[in-house]
C-alpha cells in the first residue's frame, strides 16, 4: 500500500509542476475473458493426506472414476478477469491531442468453479473435488492517450494504449474434497485453501471511448477496453488443510499417520513441513531442484537415512504456470481537468496616459 501511495504522490507532483492540463479519471466497469481457446484457471488436486503429493492442474470439469456411468473431461474457459473493476488514472496533456498517463486498476474477480471426480489409491474410489477460485489485485498501466477533436469540442473521441504491470494481488483456490471410501475405511471430508502469488509479468491494454464535456473541467465518458496479459505464478502457499471424519477407523488411521494428538489440521501435523506447504515455481527443473522428480526422496522418518533427500525446510519446486488475465470489458467514469487557467485571475486593462 505504501508503494501505491508513493507512486501516486510522485506522479501528481511531477504533473502539477509542468501542468498545462492535468487530468484525473475515475471509472468503474465490468470485464469478461478474451476469446482465446486456453485454459484460464488453475487449481490443486490432492493425492493422499500429505499436501506435497498434490499437483497443480488446469481447472476443468471431469469424471474419470471407474464407477462413472459416463466418463468425460471438459475444458473450462472461465477467466480470472470476469468481474468488476475500479480504475484511477492520473495524466498530463502535453497538447490538446496527446497526453501521457499512469493508471491503477483493481480487479474484483468473480469466483470460478470446477468439479472433478476420480479414483485414488489412498483416498479411495469416487473422490469428488469441488473447486472455487478467484483473483484480486492492482495493476499499474503507464501509457499514452490521443484525443481526436478540437480543444473546445463538446464530444471527445479518444484512444489510449498502455502497458499492464500487475504489482500486487493473489489468486485464491478453495477446495471441498469428499472421499466416501477413504483408504477403504469410511468417509472423510477435507477443506483446503491455498494462495498463489505472482511473479513479474508484463502485458498490454488499450481502449477507445467517447467523452462529453459537462463543463470545461468535468467530463463523463464511456469506453470499450481490451487487455492481453498472462500472469506468471511465483509461489503457492497452503493456508488451510483440514480433514475430518465421523468414522472411527478413518480417525485412527489419520492419528497413526500424523500423531495421536492430530485434530484434523494437516498443516499443524508434525509430518507437514515447508516442502509440503509451499510450492515455488521455476522455469527449469533438474537433479539439483528441490523435487522428487529426479531421484531425491522424502526423509520424514528419524530412524532412517536417505542418501539424497529433499530439503524439507524449503518449498517444493515445480514448473511455472501462467494464468490468463486477457479480457474484454467496458468502463464508465468521470474525468476532471485541472488547467493553469483555473488559477489565473483575469487582469483589468490598464489605461494608457496620453
Amino acid at each position: 500500500m505504501n508503494k501505491i501511495l508513493l507512486t501516486t504522490v510522485f506522479a501528481i507532483s511531477i504533473s502539477i509542476s509542468f501542468s498545462q492540463a492535468l487530468y484525473f479519471n475515475i471509472s468503474g466497469g465490468y470485464g469478461a475473458p478474451a476469446l482465446q481457446q486456453t485454459l484460464q484457471g488453475i487449481t490443486f488436486q490432492p493425492n493422499g493426506t500429505d499436501p506435497a503429493e498434490s499437483i497443480i492442474v488446469p481447472l476443468i470439469n471431469q469424471n474419470i472414476s471407474d464407477s462413472a456411468m459416463v466418463k468425460f473431461k471438459e475444458n473450462k474457459y472461465q477467466g480470472y478477469t470476469t468481474g468488476g473493476n475500479l480504475n484511477l488514472v492520473i495524466g498530463y496533456m502535453i497538447n490538446p491531442y496527446v497526453g501521457f498517463e499512469i493508471g491503477f486498476g483493481s480487479l474484483i474477480g468473480k469466483k470460478l468453479t470446477g468439479t472433478t471426480v476420480f479414483d485414488n489409491v489412498f483416498l479411495g474410489d469416487n473422490v469428488s473435488v469441488n473447486t472455487r477460485t478467484w483473483s484480486y489485485g492492482i495493476t499499474m498501466s503507464p501509457g499514452i492517450r490521443f484525443h481526436a477533436c478540437k480543444p473546445d469540442a463538446k464530444l471527445v473521441p479518444y484512444g489510449r494504449f498502455a502497458l499492464s504491470l500487475p504489482f500486487w494481488g493473489a489468486t485464491i483456490h478453495e477446495l471441498e474434497i469428499d472421499a466416501p471410501k477413504f483408504n477403504n475405511q469410511g468417509r472423510a471430508i477435507a477443506n483446503v485453501r491455498s494462495k498463489t502469488e505472482s511473479a513479474i509479468s508484463v502485458g498490454f491494454n488499450g481502449s477507445i471511448g467517447l467523452g462529453y464535456n459537462i463543463t470545461k473541467w468535468v467530463r463523463i465518458y464511456g469506453e470499450a477496453n481490451a487487455q492481453y496479459l498472462f500472469v506468471r505464478s511465483a509461489k503457492t502457499t497452503l493456508e488451510k488443510y483440514r480433514i475430518e471424519s465421523d468414522n472411527v477407523n478413518v480417525n485412527n488411521l489419520l492419528k497413526a499417520i500424523h500423531g495421536n494428538d492430530f485434530d484434523g489440521d494437516i498443516l499443524a501435523s508434525k509430518n507437514t513441513t515447508t516442502f509440503s506447504k509451499e510450492v515455488e515455481f521455476v522455469d527449469r527443473l533438474d537433479e539439483n531442484s528441490n523435487t522428487t522428480d529426479f531421484g531425491k526422496e522424502r526423509d520424514l522418518d528419524p530412524n532412517s537415512v536417505v542418501a539424497n533427500p529433499v530439503d524439507e525446510n524449503s518449498p517444493r519446486q515445480d514448473l511455472r504456470r501462467s494464468a490468463n488475465f486477457s479480457a474484454f470489458g467496458f468502463s464508465i467514469g468521470f474525468a476532471f481537468t485541472i488547467n493553469n487557467k483555473m488559477w489565473k485571475k483575469k487582469q483589468k486593462p490598464v489605461p494608457v496616459n496620453n
